[in-house]
């Protein structure tokens, strides 16, 4: 018995020693390029046990015998491998999950389970765009976003519209929120005319853009998020050992013009200024009348002067990177030297960024990291965006082509009687109008997972602009006496960003997502403003004025915002998901009793290819529906709006101070309701698409309201109007061919809107605050040109002729009858492009275009005068004049000193159809072979040629048909070409 027990027991531990043998397995993990994966997961199938992989891609770990491994990594697909002494691992790119995933507030999502019209732009579509800043690079690219340039300055702005234009008086423009935190926009210079602190970002730093078009996509962000939201995420350290990449490129700008325009030449002007002489009953060839005009002008030097004041711009940048990772950190790191020469002379940009983006894991549960991006321009600019003497481009069409462009020493002529003794030429030269600005965009957040299914975070940041600008007048330009004007700004931003989440899945079908949490944010900017006349022109400074003349300004203004927040996302299946937002923000900038919103935002979506029913169809890959609705704010209005404020009087000869503006304890914010149905889908596992249907209303709009003059003021800013917003979106992609030589790939999109106002408190109609012939009226668009009804020219005897108030025919201005023929808003946008791969070769085209928009040519009134500006320069399709009886299609018969108002830019005259189509960016590039780079350790070449705004298809008689959103832009620097030649290496 004693004997069997001991051959028992030793059966039985010998058995639990087999069954318990570990193997020590040493292994590597590499990536399809064979270069190590550093921070690699590797686990033990079925059991908690396992370690990560080193900078070199290696591991070590016991696991028992005859066991599996599960190796996963961020980007490759999960792969299972069977427990050896010695394993090597290939990781395969998960492209699908790569293309699939989405960045949407406060997370990510695949494509399946999104709930919301969400749309993305890779970093690569951006980065190969040749552009100073990255909303330039958007046009055309999403369904329903509208980017429109009111110039084509280095580094201006853009105006951005999501699915139209919300309201009147607070603002339009959407928000940008950078790896997770809102940041400022627009121009944060004084003197510059036009400025974008989006510049300060490199366009070659940015992973991916996510633009969030409806209330279940954007409510989450509440009072900031009525005209959308733009979320921008940076490159972060890519997995593996440290790689560089260097780019430089190199390029010219010109002037665009394609459909002919341009400006008269000596001989057509003398010829067209003798005629209107000769119509008005004056003889050009006397030299005691006033429209003397001798055919001996033409024997003179003469100047183009257009040709005089204009340049080849060119553009140069330059930049490298370093990326990469181990076990526990992640870097990406970038500098960026950009310079750009306007073709105009005097203006010029230069800019250098800095970006240094960290993550790293202090433990296994807690992780920190920093986005630091910093900035420094410096832009010179001259007078333009108005009909100034000193613009370039005004007076560029208006000088006479017989003035000389120099004097008798050989220096600027300064005496242009006709351009009121101004050479832009000498103002470019003598003159000084720059700004400098230097911006810090930082945050640090700290992560930490108590356990798998919650994580906390917290992101602090901070962003600052310095800025200081300079605008002085040299008595070299003749304009006067030495005059400086000197500022100085300063803003800061600070927010607080703090969210928990819990992430879990249920029984293997019930997914949910609960997000908690609270942001605060403190704005704050100031400015000190100089005017010094009379300074020495060997010193130009304030010091050197007489002081009794010199005057100083200070401005400060603050606002803040606190907000609390919850998302609820719920999943069954991965078939049906349900997704709801609230959330609460109280802002200084409104009235006592108002100070707290709440918004809110609930959707859905189906997966209708999972259902059992669909499995039969095989080229259906997705089918998706989505239907949400939400309410969101705009908060979008200047500061202290609410309070009674006062402003300095003078009364019986004493200084004091009087109520300017009333109370208004209760102004709120604009509320935007918006429901959306949507559609995705893809076929063929080759064509993916979406469609999007929208209703957006926004009420509580803030207008002035006329109130009792009893109160002591004639308005009050009140929550009273309201409009809408009603359209359709299309976007489509197509792969034709996708093989292992060739890829052909195309897409489009194409969105319908359509602005309606509804309600203007107790007015029908209102005027637009920057120009009255544009209208706010009941019943039409947002924007509504209101004029007089030019109906041509009379081909009897050239008069001008307009349609009265009973609608017949008058050549007398003063009867003619106001309508309103157009609005600036466009009636549809989009764009297309098309991808070619061939072996290392690929050629890429990208296309814009808006059609069903008016502009208004405002210019046109002095330069296709019909003879009221007789010592101005004419554009040439003022030579289209009625010349005898019979004539038709025709401008009116020009006279010189014409007071009949033919010229009148408050009709219909000067008005055109805005509509073009764009060839946006044509990019051929060329890969060198790895296998001759290998040899030099150079993992990759690349060389391309890019033209960019190389064409434009439109009629439009003006250098380009973009004119601003409101469509009556004037004096603005017009859209250039530009040619660019680049290099990139990576090692």
């Amino acid at each position: 018995m004693k004997r069997k027990l001991t051959m028992f027991l030793t059966l039985f531990f010998v058995g639990l020693g087999v069954i318990t043998a570990q193997t020590q397995v040493r292994g590597t993990v590499v990536d399809e390029a064979g270069e190590p994966a550093i921070g690699a997961t590797v686990q033990v199938k079925g059991t908690t046990t396992g370690t990560v992989t080193d900078i070199d891609g290696n591991f070590t770990l016991s696991a028992p015998a005859g066991g599996r491994l599960i190796v996963s990594y961020v980007g490759y697909e999960t792969q299972e491998v069977p427990v050896s002494p010695n394993v090597r691992v290939v990781l395969k790119s998960d492209s699908k999950m790569l293309e699939e995933v989405v960045v949407v507030a406060y997370g990510t999502v695949t494509r399946e389970a999104k709930t919301g019209a969400v749309s993305t732009v890779s970093g690569a579509n951006i980065s190969d765009a040749p552009v100073v800043s990255m909303d330039k690079a958007l046009g055309g690219k999403i369904a329903g976003v509208s980017i429109t340039s009111s110039s084509g300055q280095p580094g201006a702005s853009s105006s951005i519209r999501i699915r139209g234009t919300s309201s009147i008086n607070a603002g339009n423009n959407p928000l940008w929120v950078v790896d997770g935190i809102p940041v400022l926009t627009g121009n944060t210079n004084d003197f510059l005319n036009t400025g974008n602190a989006l510049a300060s970002i490199s366009p070659n730093d940015i992973e991916s853009i996510t633009v969030l078009k409806d209330a279940a996509a954007a409510s989450i962000y509440g009072s900031r998020a009525a005209n959308g939201v733009i979320l921008v995420t940076t490159k972060s350290g890519k997995d593996g050992r440290t790689s560089f990449s260097a780019r430089a490129k190199y390029g010219a700008s010109w002037l665009a013009n394609d459909n002919g325009f341009g400006i008269m030449n000596a001989e057509q002007l003398l010829t067209y200024q003798r005629d209107a002489a000769i119509n008005a009953g004056y003889n050009p060839d006397n030299p005691t009348d006033p429209y003397y005009r001798p055919k001996e002008l033409l024997s003179r030097p003469l100047t183009n002067w257009m040709d005089h004041l204009t340049r080849l711009g060119n553009i140069q940048e330059y930049e490298i990177n370093a990326t990469g990772s181990n076990a526990k950190a992640k870097y990406y790191s970038s500098l960026a030297y950009n310079k750009t020469e306007g073709v105009f002379y005097g203006v010029d940009l230069n800019k250098i960024t800095g970006r240094i983006n960290a993550d790293y894991k202090l433990t296994n549960k807690l992780e920190t990291g920093a986005r630091v991006n910093l900035a420094y321009s410096d832009g010179n600019d001259v007078p333009m965006q108005s009909l100034y003497y000193s613009n370039p481009v005004f007076a560029g069409m208006m000088i006479l082509p017989w003035t000389p462009a120099y004097d008798e020493e050989g220096k600027h002529n300064v005496g242009i009687i006709e351009n009121s003794n101004t050479n832009p030429r000498a103002t470019a030269e003598y003159d000084d109008q720059y700004g400098k600005s230097y911006q810090l965009l930082g945050n640090i957040y700290l992560q930490y997972k108590p356990i798998q299914q919650i994580t906390l975070k917290t992101t602090n940041a901070i962003e600052t602009v310095h800025g200081d600008g300079r605008r002085y007048w040299s008595p070299e330009t003749n304009e006067g006496s030495a005059t400086l004007q000197a500022t100085m700004n300063k803003y800061v931003q600070l927010t607080t960003s703090n969210t928990a989440t819990y992430n879990d899945l249920i029984n293997d079908d019930h997914s949910v997502r609960v997000l908690l949490g609270q942001e605060a944010m403190k704005y704050t900017d100031s400015f000190q403003f100089i005017y010094a006349p009379d300074v020495n022109p060997d010193i130009p400074y304030a010091q050197t004025a007489p002081q009794s003349g010199v005057e100083g300004e200070q401005g400060y203004t603050a606002e803040t915002l606190l907000s609390f927040f919850g998302m609820l996302d719920y999943n069954f299946a991965e078939k049906y998901y349900l997704q709801a937002s609230l959330r609460f923000d109280g802002s200084s900038l409104f009235g006592s009793e108002n100070r707290w919103g709440t918004f809110y935002s609930v959707g859905a979506s189906w997966n209708i290819h999972k259902e059992d029913f669909m499995q039969d169809i095989s080229f259906l890959n997705l089918l998706k529906l989505r239907a949400s609705y939400g309410l969101n704010g705009n908060n979008n209005i200047a500061a202290y709006r609410s309070y009674g404020v006062y402003s300095s009087a003078q009364y019986n000869g004493a200084t004091g101070m009087r109520p300017s503006r009333p109370a208004n304890p209760y102004l709120s914010w604009e509320k935007n309701g918006t429901w959306n149905i949507g559609l995705d889908f893809t076929l063929f596992d080759k064509l993916d698409g979406n469609i999007d249907v929208y209703d957006r209303k926004t009420t509580d709009m803030l207008l002035d309201k006329n109130v009792p003059q009893t109160t002591g003021f004639s308005t009050n800013f009140l929550n009273i109007g309201s409009l809408r917003n009603r359209g359709v979106e299309f976007q489509l992609n197509y792969d034709i061919i996708n093989n292992n030589n060739m890829k052909w790939d195309v897409g489009a999109n194409i969105a319908f809107n359509r602005t309606k106002i509804l309600e203007l408190g107790d007015n029908e109609e209102i005027a637009y605050s920057e120009d009255s012939r544009l209208r706010h009226k009941v019943g039409k668009s947002m924007y509504s040109f209101r004029l007089l009804d030019y109906y041509g020219v009379d081909p009897t005897n050239g008069d001008a002729l307009y349609r009265d108030a009973s609608g017949n025919l008058t050549n007398d201005y003063n009867k003619a009858r106001y309508i309103y023929p157009g609005s600036p808003e466009p009636k549809f946008i989009g764009g297309f492009n098309t991808s070619l791969s061939w072996n290392n070769f690929q050629l890429g085209a990208f296309f814009e275009f808006k059609g069903g928009n008016y502009v208004m040519l405002i210019e046109r009134r002095y330069l296709e005068s019909d003879g009221n500006q007789m010592s101005n320069n004419q554009i040439i399709t003022a030579l289209n004049y009625w010349k005898k009886p019979g004539d038709t299609g025709v401008n009116p018969k020009p006279l010189a000193g014409n007071s009949t108002n033919s010229y009148n830019f408050s009709t219909t005259r000067f008005l055109q159809r805005g509509d073009y189509l764009r060839v946006k960016d044509i990019t051929l590039s060329y890969n060198l072979p790895t296998e001759l780079l290998s040899k030099a350790n150079v993992s990759g070449l690349k060389l391309y040629l890019s033209a960019q705004n190389i064409y434009t298809f439109h009629d439009v008689d003006w250098w380009d048909p973009e004119r601003g959103v409101d469509g009556i832009g004037y004096g603005i620097y017009p859209m250039t070409k530009a040619l660019i030649g680049g290099i990139e290496l990576s090692f």
